[in-house]
């Protein structure tokens, strides 16, 4: 398989970006070892399926992402993967600026949520330099 310098950088970039949102969540409940509550006010023993369905965004599918971009090359599959990267650093910027703007800042959660930041933006770069520069 001949793989692009562009094609690698994305698939390491939206590796390094799910690989900092799974600690996330592990950095969350991992809370619970130092008798802090991690349950949901209100929560009833039932995964809401907001939950389920941001678990597949978020989780599920830049796992298929990354297996994706080891064999589509179109061009309308590089533009998707650009536009897909877009919305993504979206929704880390809005997740990092709710963590700064709490009452007490968790030191483990906004420097793990800065770094999966810049990753996006880096997937961003690379997921433009993808689409423009692959033939």
């Amino acid at each position: 398989m001949n793989i692009s310098t562009y094609q690698f950088r994305t698939i390491v970039l939206w590796v390094l970006v799910l690989i900092g949102m799974i600690l996330h969540f592990n950095y969350h409940v991992s809370s619970i070892f130092y008798g802090i509550d991690v349950k949901r006010p209100g929560a009833n023993g039932t995964i809401p399926a907001m939950a389920q369905l941001l678990k597949t965004v978020y989780y599920h599918f830049p796992m298929i992402f990354i297996a994706v971009l080891l064999y589509l090359k179109q061009k309308w599959f590089r533009l998707l993967m650009l536009i897909i990267s877009l919305a993504y650093t979206i929704s880390h910027m809005i997740h990092v600026w709710e963590e700064f703007t709490k009452p007490v800042l968790n030191l483990a959660q906004a420097p793990l949520l800065s770094l999966v930041l810049i990753f996006s933006l880096l997937l961003n770069k690379a997921s433009w330099d993808y689409f423009v520069n692959e033939i």
